[in-house]
Parts: structure tokens; C-alpha cells; sequence
């Protein structure tokens, strides 16, 4: 099902060509993973990974220049939140209040950090009871709401990633920030035999300004399908929201134009589809193919990590693909790859290439919107290079995005 390989450069409308700057930001001394930024744009989240192959590392806050791109300070060493490891890294959420994140110590703590500027910061650590068998924690973007939820990856029993050994099953959890000693359970998949468990292949993520979550589960014909939990909702309960004859790669949920839009990458392909749920309606429909119309890889493939860009009302989507490795994970942090920018539900697709070197292995491009402008920032390791042992290098290409005046 999802360590499928796709062929050539794909189809689609044609890159407009335009030449963007791509270039290293930041210390090349310090190693930038996981970089986040929070929801008004006033913080870039990340963790300073050691590389000593251990995983563990420390998380930062700091601010950018919206004008510049520029890190604030310039290392992005704004704030030394707590210490973490790679599977319990921080991530952004809002509320009413602002900004904030929300991680794991190396004790299994959940740890809340709200700025309070670009180089200080309130630690609270939270009375959930510590687990250190957590992984992936992410709370929800509620600008202007007075509420917040946190959901996380439970492995069985053995700290680490999807892949580790002597876990025969994965809980999905959550809690209510209001009430953060009761943890609940959403649903348990067991391992497969091979590749990841479905929650992690169409990985789980919140909608964007709502209080609801989406996530992988194996369908009757062995594909993975996605469905919706609201935790808003007084009684949650898992809804089956796609049902089409694809598997689902890290889809991306959000509300565009008053309509549920899922973004997601297909059988770990170079292809995207774009789906939209007509209000009233439970499943989503497909409405749109992204596809790079010229990758410079040899063998392309996993299209994923889209990320949504909004501007003046117009839609668009960053995301990642790379070349085809000995198994996923080698595929989407080790093999070379490329960052592509799309127009999303727009007439006229266009797409344009904003990474330009192509001796790197890319990951996660994370959007920003500046003053009069958009970057896009991803973290990048040499081909081939260990995850856990090598220097994690911060970039940031141009976009030919504009900010209205």
C-alpha cells in the first residue's frame, strides 16, 4: 500500500519558470530540525538537534523579520525552552491569549511554552502523568478562542519513531488543555508487517482553526483511507471522511472559503489531489490534481508535508518530494528532493520550483508570510546522510508570491 515508487517527472500545467534565491539562513554551525512557525507569524519554533545520533536536543523560539526573512537573533537562539528529543519536539498552537507550543521533555512531560517575546518565554509544564512513550505533539490553531487541545502518538512501549522496534501498537491520544490530567484515547492501531502504522502514513493533523483532527486508518481493500475526529464535539466519534481507490499520504486538512479542503498525497506517488466537502456532506470529493510538471529527480516520488498559504483570498500549497529511496523513511529525510509552491483551486494551475540544490536532501517546508512577501523555509541534510547524526542545515527560498499593499 504505501511503499509504492512513481515513475518520471509527472504531468500538470507548466512551472512558470520564474528564479527564485534559495539560500542557507542562520548558524552553519548549529543544526535547525523541525522548524514551525506560530499562527500571526511573530515566531519560528525549532530543535536544535544533537548529533551524536541519540535524538535529543533542545527547543528554541525566536523571531523573524518580516521585512528581511532575517532570524531574530540571527542564530534564531532566542529562547531556550526545554529540552526534548526528535519524536517529542514542540510544536505551534494558538488561542485567544496568542501564540504557543507544546512538546515533551526527555522525562515525558508535557511542556506548554507561551513568548513572550523573542527571547523570553513562560515554561508551564503540564500535570498529564509523563510518559516517555509519546510522540508527535501537536496542539490546535484557535486564534481568538478561549480553548486549546493537544494530541500526540502513543507507542506500546518503546520511545522512538513509527519504525521502532518492540511496539506492536499505536494509540492515538488527546487532551483538553482545560482538563490536562485526563488523557484520551481516540483509537489503537496495531503495526503492520511492513511500513508504517495508517495514522502515521496519512499522518495525523488538525484542521486549521477548528477543533477537529484527521487521520490514516486501513480501509476493507488494504488502503488508507482518512477519517475525521472532532474533538468540539460534546461526544466525538471517528467519521470516515474519503473512500476513493487511493491511499492517503499526510493529508492536510483546512476551511477555505467556507468549505473542509483536504490536501493530500497519493500512493506515495509525486501526486497530490486537492478534495473538497460540500457542506452537508460527509465525504470529501476530488476536485483538483497537483503534480510537478518537471522534477529534475531521477525517480520521483512522495509528494507530502503540503502546507497552505492564503493569500488576498487566493489558496496555494508548499510541499516536498523526493527521490526514491530503500524505504520511506529513507526517501523523506535522506534522498535528494525538492520544494515545489502550487496554485490550489484556482483557474490556470500554476507551479514553480523554489528549491535549487539539488545535492540536498529536503524536509518539511514550512510557509512564511512576510511584509510584501513569501518564503518558504525547509530543513536540509547532504544525500544520504544519518537523521540523527548530521547537521541539519536551515534554508529559505523566494517565492514570486506577493503581499497586496
Amino acid at each position: 500500500m504505501f511503499f509504492l515508487v512513481a515513475c518520471g517527472g509527472g504531468s500538470g500545467e507548466e512551472s512558470l519558470g520564474v528564479a527564485v534565491a534559495d539560500v542557507a539562513v542562520g548558524d552553519p554551525s548549529v543544526s535547525y530540525a523541525n522548524v514551525e512557525f506560530t499562527g500571526d507569524g511573530r515566531y519560528m519554533v525549532w530543535f536544535e538537534q544533537l548529533q551524536d545520533g541519540s535524538g535529543r536536543g533542545t527547543v528554541w523560539h525566536c523571531g523573524i523579520n518580516p521585512d528581511t526573512g532575517e532570524l531574530i537573533p540571527a542564530d534564531g537562539k532566542g529562547f531556550n525552552a526545554f529540552d526534548s528529543t526528535a519524536t517529542g519536539r514542540a510544536n505551534p498552537g494558538m488561542d485567544v491569549l496568542g501564540p504557543y507550543y507544546v512538546g515533551l521533555d526527555r522525562l515525558g512531560r508535557l511542556v506548554l511554552v507561551r513568548p513572550t517575546s523573542v527571547t523570553s518565554g513562560s515554561v508551564t509544564v503540564l500535570p498529564t502523568p509523563e510518559d516517555v512513550t509519546r510522540r508527535a505533539v501537536y496542539p490546535t490553531d484557535l486564534p481568538g478562542e478561549n480553548r486549546g487541545f493537544v494530541f500526540w502518538i502513543k507507542n506500546e512501549a518503546v520511545h522512538g519513531g513509527p519504525l521502532t522496534d518492540g511496539n506492536s501498537w499505536f494509540e492515538l491520544q488527546y487532551l483538553d488543555l482545560a482538563d490536562p490530567t485526563t488523557v484520551n484515547v481516540i483509537e489503537r492501531q496495531d503495526k503492520p508487517a511492513t511500513g508504517y502504522p495508517p495514522m502515521d502514513t496519512a499522518f495525523v493533523r488538525w484542521f486549521r482553526g477548528r477543533a477537529a483532527l484527521t487521520y490514516g486508518f486501513l480501509d476493507s481493500n488494504g488502503l488508507v483511507q482518512v477519517r475525521e475526529f472532532d474533538v468540539g464535539n460534546p461526544n466525538p466519534q471517528p467519521v470516515a471522511v474519503t473512500g476513493d481507490s487511493s491511499t492517503k499520504v499526510d493529508p492536510y486538512p483546512l476551511t477555505y472559503n467556507g468549505q473542509d479542503i483536504a490536501i493530500a498525497g497519493i500512493n506515495a506517488t509525486i501526486t497530490s489531489h486537492v478534495y473538497r466537502r460540500l457542506t452537508g456532506t460527509t465525504l470529501f470529493q476530488l476536485q483538483e490534481v497537483i503534480s510537478p510538471p518537471a522534477s529534475s529527480l531521477s525517480n520521483p516520488m512522495l509528494a507530502q508535508s503540503h502546507e497552505r498559504i492564503l493569500i488576498d483570498g487566493a489558496l496555494y500549497t508548499a510541499y516536498q518530494i523526493n527521490e526514491a529511496g530503500r524505504d520511506i523513511q529513507d526517501t523523506a529525510f535522506s534522498q535528494t528532493g525538492e520544494i515545489w509552491l502550487s496554485t490550489v483551486l484556482q483557474p490556470n494551475q500554476r507551479q514553480w520550483r523554489v528549491s535549487q540544490n539539488n545535492s540536498l536532501a529536503k524536509s518539511e517546508p514550512e510557509p512564511y508570510i512576510g511584509t510584501s512577501k513569501v518564503w518558504i523555509f525547509y530543513s536540509a541534510l547532504p544525500q544520504g546522510a544519518d537523521t540523527l547524526r548530521a547537521k541539519w542545515s536551515l534554508h529559505r527560498a523566494d517565492t514570486p508570491l506577493a503581499i497586496p499593499n
